[in-house]
């Protein structure tokens, strides 16, 4: 550092008054320290350019730039023949690498343009909207789409579906659907597996098949067991695109939806027995401890009665598979934890402007737990590996990596 620059900063900081003027020396310096890097670098990727592309120098043009220290005009030099251009520069670029991050950061955590705007603005003393904010996150707009697009290579067993409602404008307000999807590999590691806006009022399961289609078409291949809520249709559209996969009713959809139809003075009592209900062990016993709740609370609730008997096998489902991994799969938490998030990040926001808006935020937070879920697995499920690969060889045939076909043990399901 300069020894002026000190002498300024051990005077300055010693007088409350003048705080103020010693942050925007050290600004000031910085911003100078800045440009002086970015055009010394400059000078060097164009030496390089020229060796390598037999072109020669030919001036310099000026280019605003704003960065974390706020806007500074930099020297750019230029070449004859060919189009040079240094690393921190793209077409139409007028922000560095480091305000675009914090830009994005800002989004991703939730924060709207509007906010990201005044902030930015606080933090390097300039003045800028929130279409220059959206104009930084359309990057992120190319990600989205080459991430619903990517191919998906492992395979998938367990497979999570659900939908939560966001405010969207599209000309008015309304509540749009964002459909979900969650996958847990053979391994136990979970992965949102993508995203989709319906754009339409209340969840669908025609929007659910065209789902397990585009699905298919990107390669998940041969899934066992498929969790969603009660959606009337649902588990038809799955049969329809995956014949042989299960289906599972989430319990605690369906104790929830029971209850608010039930009065407040019985509901402890009757949420105690539809929890002797599914901590059954067999489907045997799911069906005695069922017809228990049934004879008791017939009378006094029929409508709840008749619903559990007419899901009932869709409700066990989760018996079929190994013990082990029964308490993750029997409802769709593992997904409602990630909607939760979602959230959480788009609640200030309040109402996206536009559908591009809003996956962008999802995109972001799906990311961020992606890369979470990736360094732990669910536990108990490498133990229960050998049993899934069992019931996929019954289901599908036998299964083959290479030239060799997968070991499998021998496991009987519950009946």
């Amino acid at each position: 550092m300069k020894e002026n620059l000190k002498d300024l900063i051990m005077i300055l900081s010693q007088e409350e008054g003048r705080k103020e003027l010693l942050k925007e020396a050290l600004k000031a310096e910085l911003r100078s320290a800045a440009k002086d890097l970015l055009e010394e670098i400059a000078l060097a990727e164009r030496k390089l350019f020229c060796e390598q592309n037999e072109d020669v120098c030919n001036g310099y043009y000026s280019r605003g730039l704003d960065g974390l220290f706020g806007k500074i005009d930099v020297r750019v030099p230029r070449t004859r023949d060919k189009v040079f251009r240094p690393f921190f520069l793209e077409p139409y670029k007028r922000t560095s690498y480091e305000l675009e991050d914090l830009v994005v950061a800002m989004y991703q955590g939730g924060c709207s343009t509007r906010d990201i705007s005044r902030t930015v603005g606080a933090l390097i003393d300039g003045k800028y909207s929130a279409n220059w904010v959206s104009k930084i996150t359309d990057v992120v707009q190319e990600k989205v789409e080459a991430y619903r697009n990517r191919p998906i290579k492992k395979w998938y067993p367990i497979v999570f579906i659900d939908g939560t409602v966001i405010n969207i404008r599209r000309g008015s307000v309304d509540g749009e659907v964002v459909y979900i999807v969650l996958g847990i590999d053979e391994d136990g590691y979970k992965e949102v597996l993508g995203f989709w806006l319906g754009g339409s009022e209340g969840e669908s399961s025609d929007i659910w098949k065209e789902i397990l289609y585009e699905l298919q078409k990107r390669g998940l291949k041969e899934p066992l067991l498929f969790i969603g809520d009660g959606l009337k249709g649902l588990s038809g559209a799955i049969n329809e695109v995956y014949p042989v996969s299960d289906f599972q009713s989430c319990i605690l959809h369906k104790v929830r939806s029971s209850l608010k139809k039930v009065r407040v003075r019985h509901r402890a009592a009757v949420g105690e027995d539809l929890k002797r209900i599914y901590r059954q062990k067999d489907e045997a016993s799911f069906k005695a401890a069922f017809n228990e709740f049934k004879e008791r609370w017939h009378t006094l609730y029929p409508e709840v009665a008749k619903s559990w008997e007419a899901d009932l096998q869709a409700l066990m489902t989760y018996l079929k598979y190994p013990e082990g991994i029964r308490k993750t799969i029997y409802t769709t938490n593992p997904l409602e934890r990630f909607i939760k998030e979602v959230k959480r990040r788009t609640k200030v926001i309040e109402v996206f402007s536009d559908p591009e808006a809003c996956s962008k935020v999802v995109y972001l937070v799906a990311q961020e737990m992606n890369e979470k879920y990736g360094k732990r697995a669910v536990l108990e499920f490498s133990s229960v590996k050998d049993e899934l690969l069992y019931i996929r060889r019954g289901k599908y045939g036998p299964v083959e990596t290479g030239s060799q076909e997968l070991c499998t043990v021998s496991y009987t399901q519950t009946s």
